[in-house]
C-alpha cells in the first residue's frame, strides 16, 4: 500500500479537491458527483481519502483497508486527475480531516485545497474538529443535489452555528449536483441477499467494483454464474 509519500501532481496543477469518505464500497455517487463539483470549482485534481475510522462511524467498515483501497482504485481506473491515497489508513486511529490538510498543506505549499462535502455534512460542520481551521485550510464545496432542498432552507439549517460573513461565505460554497440515488448501505444489502436484484447493482457500483466484491466474497456476496 503506497503511501502519502507517493502522492504526485503534475506542475501545472494549481487546485486540488479532497474528498474523504469511508467508500464501503465506493459507489457510483462517489465517483460521478465528485467530478461535477470539480468541474463547477475548477480544481485540476481529485484526491481521494479513505478513512482509517471515521469519527462519525467509530464501529468502521465492513471491507479491510487494503480492500477499500482495491475497490477505489478500480472505481476511479481510467481517471488520470485522480489520485487514491491511504494517507490516513497509515496514519491509523480515528480520522481527522484537520489533520490530513495540514499533512496535505506541509507537504504541497503551492497548492490550494477544496474539502469536497454533502448536504448533510455541511449541516453539522460546526461540530468538525477544529472546524474553522479546515475553512482556512481548504474551504469546502458543499454538494447539494439535483431538485432537493433549496439553498435558503439548508443555510438556514447552518446559521445558527456561523457569523452572518461567514454565512455569506457559505452561500457562496454550494454547487448544484446530480442527484444520484446510490448509496453504500444500499449496495451492502443488496449483495447479502440471496437473491440481489442484478441491475441494481450495476445501478450502483460500477462492474469492477462488483466483480472485486464478487471475488472476494465481501459482504456476504456471492459469484454470479
Amino acid at each position: 500500500m503506497n503511501g502519502p509519500d507517493d502522492i504526485r501532481f503534475p506542475g501545472a496543477v494549481r487546485t486540488v479537491a479532497v474528498y474523504g469518505g469511508t467508500f464501503d464500497p465506493p459507489t457510483r455517487a462517489h465517483v460521478e458527483l465528485p467530478s461535477a463539483v470539480m468541474e463547477a470549482i475548477n480544481a485540476d485534481w481529485l484526491l481521494v481519502i479513505p478513512a482509517s475510522v471515521s469519527p462519525f462511524k467509530p464501529d468502521g467498515a465492513h471491507a479491510t483497508d487494503s480492500q477499500r483501497m482495491e475497490m477505489l482504485e478500480l472505481a476511479f481506473a481510467g481517471r488520470p486527475d485522480v489520485t487514491v491515497t491511504p494517507m490516513e489508513i497509515i496514519r491509523g486511529g480515528t480520522s481527522y480531516t484537520i489533520d490530513t490538510l495540514r499533512e496535505l498543506h506541509d507537504r504541497f505549499p503551492g497548492i490550494g485545497f477544496r474539502l469536497i462535502i454533502g448536504a448533510d455534512q455541511a449541516q453539522s460542520f460546526h461540530r468538525w474538529r477544529e472546524a474553522p481551521a479546515i475553512v482556512d485550510l481548504a474551504p469546502p464545496a458543499v454538494m447539494l443535489r439535483g431538485p432537493g432542498p433549496s439553498i435558503d432552507r439548508l443555510l438556514e439549517s447552518m446559521a445558527p452555528a456561523w457569523t452572518q460573513e461567514q454565512m455569506r461565505d457559505w452561500r457562496e460554497r454550494i454547487v448544484r449536483v446530480p442527484t444520484i440515488d446510490a448509496s453504500s448501505t444500499e449496495a451492502r444489502a443488496l449483495l447479502s441477499s440471496a437473491a440481489p436484484d442484478e441491475r441494481r447493482l450495476h445501478e450502483l457500483c460500477c462492474d469492477g467494483v462488483l466483480d472485486y466484491i464478487r471475488e472476494s466474497g465481501l459482504y456476504g456476496s456471492r459469484a454470479v454464474h
